[in-house]
């Protein structure tokens, strides 16, 4: 399998700063890819996602957050970078995903119940792929600010089912790392919004940097 060089981003939250910062770092035309996700924006237009779609070089995969209204889902398909509910590949590697976040009391606009999720994201799922996520698994990277555990039961199923090499989340904004179990490492980049993200080789094993913009 060929090597993959990626740069991952998450929670952008409209931040122009936050762009910025990640086209210049794909600028230096070390990566093969962008993958983003999701949380674009804060219910904002889509207006910024198509601005981020189009400031990379690169190949974009990506998938909506909670934070995100539904129809960025059209706008991602229409570039070619959705991986929401399908799969792509990338230079032999095939990469799968599902956005949205969980119900929760602060009612964003895209929330999915989990059994949706799960069933989902195991209709597409690809052994020894490259899982991506908005919502991170269930103990993977998932710890918020209050502590406990935010992530998704049914999205670790699947990755205990499908050992997916690399599983990329964000949505918890404190939980910033990466995990590693027997087969998957599981990644948070950190929200870009405050200057954070993540560079990822995957080839015969996965090699993680982790990058900060002050």
């Amino acid at each position: 399998m060929k090597e993959l060089r990626l740069l991952v981003c998450s929670d952008i939250h409209g931040s122009e700063r936050a762009l910025k910062t990640l086209s210049d770092a794909a600028g230096s035309d070390q990566y093969d890819a962008v993958i983003a996700c999701g949380d674009f924006t804060t219910m904002g237009s889509t207006d910024f996602v198509r601005k981020f779609l189009g400031s990379f070089e690169q190949k974009v995969l990506a998938v909506p957050g909670n934070c995100d209204f539904p129809d960025t889902v059209s706008v991602l398909e229409a570039s070619g970078a959705s991986i929401h509910n399908m799969s792509r590949e990338l230079k032999g590697w095939k990469v799968f995903g599902f956005g949205g976040g969980l119900p929760g009391s602060s009612g964003t606009p895209f929330e999915v119940e989990e059994d949706i999720m799960e069933r989902s994201l195991r209709a597409i799922a690809i052994k020894d792929g490259i899982m991506v996520t908005h919502t991170p698994a269930y103990g993977m990277n998932d710890h918020g600010k209050f502590g406990g555990h935010a992530g998704s039961k049914g999205i670790l199923r699947v990755a205990q089912e499908f050992s997916p090499v690399l599983a990329l989340s964000g949505h918890i904004h404190e939980a910033r790392g990466k995990v590693l179990t027997k087969d998957t490492t599981f990644v948070n980049p950190g929200p870009a919004r405050n200057g954070c993200y993540a560079s990822i080789v995957v080839g015969e094993t996965v090699e993680v940097e982790f990058h900060e913009q002050k």
